[in-house]
């Protein structure tokens, strides 16, 4: 049945074509510095809010019904792209990451929301704390690299781009050889000021 087709699925924020931009020049400048990297193709970079993994279209309804709910619950607002970073730490990194500055409460409080309504549809719980970030590039497994110490410094303050955020998107990710293709399946808009004062006069 159609209803079990099952989809690997994840919530998210995609980022306007400039913004891609700016970020894959950003990119551009540690690709020089740090090898064995499996870098994030432009058009695949966005903010994960929730990953929710293989799940059936049944439950992508139900997600998709979530959403609806949630996002008029928040004003849309902008989000700014700065700095650079690695997780776990620059010795040792596993992903390579751009930071979020202006915007960074909202994205939580949006990423709290979806995880706490989710949840309550009976999706598992995130076992780390949410952390507003866009991955550029992953180390690739059992590689060197380079020290990206001077490269996390240098580009700590560093302002790369502005977007405004005013939807959120459920994404189907298919993986392949060449790597993951995302494709829409909803999009939910977030409120503006106009919006919410029509939702106060109702």
């Amino acid at each position: 049945m159609d209803d079990q087709r099952v989809i690997r699925t994840f919530v998210a924020i995609c980022l306007d074509a400039e913004l891609r931009r700016a970020i894959s020049a950003a990119a551009e400048r540690v690709k020089k510095l740090v090898p064995n990297v499996k870098w994030v193709a432009p058009d695949n970079l966005h903010v994960t809010l929730k990953f929710l993994g293989g799940i059936t279209d049944k439950r992508v309804a139900s997600v998709k019904a979530a959403l609806d709910e949630l996002a008029w619950e928040f004003e849309a607002f902008d989000m700014t792209v700065a700095g650079l970073g690695v997780f776990p730490n620059p010795r040792r990194p596993r992903v390579i990451w751009v930071g979020i500055e202006n915007g960074r409460e909202q994205l939580v409080a949006l990423a709290k929301a979806i995880e706490d309504r989710l949840v309550k549809a009976g999706f598992e719980k995130e076992d780390k704390p949410f952390k507003s970030h866009i991955t550029i590039g992953r180390v690739r497994e059992g590689k060197p690299v380079g020290d990206l110490t001077d490269a996390v410094e240098g580009a700590a303050a560093n302002e790369i781009g502005l977007q405004r955020v005013d939807r959120i998107v459920v994404m189907e990710s298919v993986l392949k050889p060449q790597g993951p293709e995302y494709t829409p399946l909803s999009v939910h808009r977030l409120s503006t000021s106009g919006d919410c004062k029509w939702r106060r006069e109702r």
